[in-house]
């Protein structure tokens, strides 16, 4: 080997190493934070996100650490930036957006009810309440305080309908704990209350798992459709990161299984939901509307 390869050799192994070097010394990427809404218990998040938690994590090529968060505590942890990215119900999403910021990643789509949900007021099937003016002086319960559909959406219905909730009823409430939805259910069934406000396909659903039956229940309002729970990240989320989040849940299918604590698992079934769908600001506006004329959070005026 002439002295001319020798140094060319030599500058060619070097490159080598230092491309070698530079991929050792790279420091890793920190874990992706998500937090998942509660929505009944911590223990069916955990049993429902997983295996989410586990595609995004092989898709993302890079560690997720997963919080699950209650509807009420999502506004502070955003803003003291305890994650990067949020799964959450779209009035979650429209107070985090306008208090601290967010990008919209995908909505999903419920196996049951679509890309929408919405609120109804419901009472037991021989109730003599026929409709939302004779709720005057009774006693009414209402789903989670930052659900738009155990709460915004049916206390906004009122309104338009000329039933003031404030002035109206004779006494309304908030169940405490978890399984918020059902307890509304079971509350209407059991005569605790006069009304409640349940969220669209929640009786339905009991009544497929066998603790209810649809036929002991009336409704007598319903509300306009309102989005369904959807993905998003916080401001100091970089694009190619929030981007790499939207193709992965964009593009999961029916044909998706992980393995979770030993068991061949498929993402969407234990997730309940059909899909993910591309989300636009607009799809929201109907939230804004309903939160800012029931002067709700975030646009409450004192």
């Amino acid at each position: 080997m002439n002295k001319l390869s020798r140094v060319f050799f030599g500058l060619l192994l070097l490159g080598t190493l230092a491309v070698v070097a530079k991929g050792f010394l790279k420091p890793p990427q920190p874990p992706l934070r998500v937090a998942f809404q509660v929505c009944n218990s911590l223990e069916e998040n955990r049993q429902r996100f997983e295996p989410l938690r586990a595609y995004l994590e092989r898709k993302l090529g890079r560690k997720i650490v997963v919080s699950h968060v209650n509807t009420f505590d999502f506004v502070e942890m955003a803003r003291r930036g305890e994650f990067d990215v949020l799964q959450a119900n779209g009035y979650i999403y429209i107070n985090v957006r306008e208090k601290i910021g967010a990008t919209l990643l995908a909505r999903e789509v419920k196996s049951d009810t679509g890309k929408d949900t919405g609120g109804l007021v419901v009472v037991r099937a021989d109730s003599p309440v026929r409709s939302l003016a004779d709720l005057k002086g009774k006693r009414m319960v209402f789903g989670p305080v930052f659900s738009p559909g155990g709460y915004l959406a049916q206390y906004y219905t009122m309104l338009r309908a000329g039933v003031d909730p404030e002035k109206t009823l004779g006494k309304y409430s908030f169940l405490p704990g978890a399984w918020q939805h059902e307890k509304v259910v079971y509350s209407i069934l059991y005569g605790a209350v006069d009304a409640g406000a349940v969220k669209v396909g929640d009786i339905e659903r009991m009544e497929a798992e066998g603790k209810v039956r649809k036929s002991d229940f009336r409704v007598i309002a319903s509300s306009e459709p309102v989005p369904n729970c959807t993905f998003f990240a916080l401001p100091h989320v970089d694009p190619t990161t929030a981007g790499k989040v939207r193709e992965a849940l964009l593009r999961l299918s029916p044909q998706d299984f992980v393995e979770v604590e030993g068991e061949r698992v498929n993402v969407l079934r234990r997730d309940g939901v059909s899909g993910y769908a591309p989300a636009s600001e607009a799809e929201f506006d109907v939230l804004r509307r309903m939160a800012k004329e029931s002067n709700l959070p975030p646009y409450e005026k004192y």
